[in-house]
């Protein structure tokens, strides 16, 4: 993929030919690519929204439980990044930091995948109990990997090409599953298997934890180049008092720690939907692995728009998109299930009728994908750019731990009224995506002061 990252920088890299240098960006991106493949497939074995719930229900464990899973996975990997920005801003190179705790978060992954194949010999509260601590570790882990993470993209892939480069690798991985891992998924899980509780989990997991561990290897091979700007490296304390200047100074970074506050607070209702469709809407377990080729299919095809959109409009299009999208699937899922009644539809009817929550609340999701890590890297500085992108991914990551709300709120109140607080917030998150600043001056955008 010649000409899709910029020349190393630094004074490392002068001596190096052009030829030579193309051929360590094709390699640094093909790499970045396949990181993405490989934990994009992870994840989807372990789906916060498909795979999970079923299992912590599976283990006697309630809404509360389940509502937690999507603030581990999110709140781990944002909450440790302001301390991570302020120690790695004079840091010439972040990956040794990257490849640090690579070992770390392979040992954590292995952890709570032993713990769900220990599922049929242990209490399930102590499975329960161990799964958590392991999956928490785990994620608290690629929080701290974080901003090496983001660092090591902004100096290797230039703006105009990260559509692609976050494009090629969630196409790849969604590619992948939608073609195997869903059928695998609805394979394992079906009432009709061959591995029975916990071995249908054990296995998913396992198959899991050998991509995570190619994604860990593959991006801790990048070469990085050395930053050309440093900022100053601090305490936490210092880095505190810096916060409020960056928010002060930069309108356009206030704009979107705002906009990005309010659109992980429209996923509250999430990790909901599948538990609502089994359990109220009486769709069978089987109907886990569907739902999942549905989402995975229409990802995979919307992933290669998005990504053209990135790189020929810029990213704020695509927060608009994403954002307007993500809006009507709250709405549906209060509607859709009232028709489907009103229709006199069997279970499994109903099921099907409801599949649009998902389609939409997928395609949204896709286009925040690929636009909210540009995004973010455009509208910082570079000396900065650690110590900013610590700010916001740690403010968003404190309001994930008020997504544990959701699981409370369908229990006390039911899954309707969750649903429709989803909608507020995601209307809500739309609106703020109108005023963002485009920081490319692309054709047809209007760049804002």
């Amino acid at each position: 993929m010649e000409g899709t990252l910029s020349p190393l920088k630094g004074s490392e890299a002068a001596p190096e030919g052009p030829g030579r240098l193309r051929s360590a960006s094709r390699h640094n991106f093909v790499l970045g690519v396949l990181n993405g493949i490989f934990f994009n497939i992870a994840s989807s074995l372990i789906s916060t929204s498909l795979v999970l719930p079923g299992l912590i229900r599976s283990l006697g464990g309630g809404n509360l439980l389940v509502g937690i899973l999507p603030t581990i996975e999110q709140g781990g990997w944002l909450l440790p990044q302001l301390l991570v920005g302020a120690r790695l801003q004079g840091w010439p190179r972040k990956m040794p930091l990257y490849r640090s705790t690579a070992l770390l978060r392979a040992l954590f992954f292995a952890g709570f995948s032993l713990a769900v194949a220990l599922a049929g010999r242990l209490p399930p509260r102590w499975v329960l109990g161990a799964f958590f601590a392991f999956y928490t570790l785990y994620n608290l882990g690629a929080g701290v990997a974080g901003i090496p993470f983001q660092e090591v993209v902004a100096k290797t892939v230039p703006p105009e090409r990260r559509g692609t480069f976050f494009g090629l690798r969630l196409f790849g991985g969604g590619a992948v599953t939608f073609l195997g891992v869903s059928w695998v998924v609805r394979t394992v899980l079906s009432e009709g298997s061959r591995w029975a509780f916990p071995q249908n989990y054990a296995f998913l997991f396992g198959l899991a934890f050998c991509f995570a561990l190619g994604g860990l290897g593959t991006f801790s091979a990048i070469a990085e180049p050395p930053s050309t700007e440093l900022g100053e490296e601090g305490s936490l304390g210092m880095q505190l008092r810096r916060v409020p200047v960056i928010y002060r100074e930069h309108r356009a970074v206030r704009r979107f720690l705002f906009y990005k506050v309010f659109s992980r607070l429209a996923q509250l209702a999430d990790p909901f939907y599948i538990v609502y469709a089994v359990e109220v809407l009486g769709a069978p377990s089987a109907v886990i692995g569907e739902y999942m080729a549905v989402v995975s299919g229409v990802q995979l095809l919307s992933y290669l728009l998005w990504s053209r959109l990135s790189d020929r409009r810029g990213n704020r299009l695509l927060l608009r998109w994403g954002s307007g999208l993500a809006m009507l699937a709250p709405p549906l899922s209060l509607v859709l299930p009232l028709l489907g009644r009103g229709l006199g539809l069997p279970p499994h009817g109903r099921a099907y009728l409801f599949a649009p929550v998902f389609v939409l609340s997928a395609l949204g999701n896709a286009a925040l994908n690929i636009a909210l890590g540009g995004y973010i890297l455009e509208i910082l500085p570079e000396r900065e750019r650690p110590a900013g992108l610590g700010l916001v991914n740690t403010a968003t990551g404190v309001v994930s731990l008020l997504m544990i709300l959701g699981g409370g709120l369908a229990d006390l109140v039911g899954y309707p009224p969750l649903f429709a607080v989803a909608a507020l917030t995601s209307t809500t998150a739309f609106a703020l995506s109108l005023p963002l600043v485009e920081p490319r001056p692309v054709q047809g955008n209007r760049r804002y002061a």
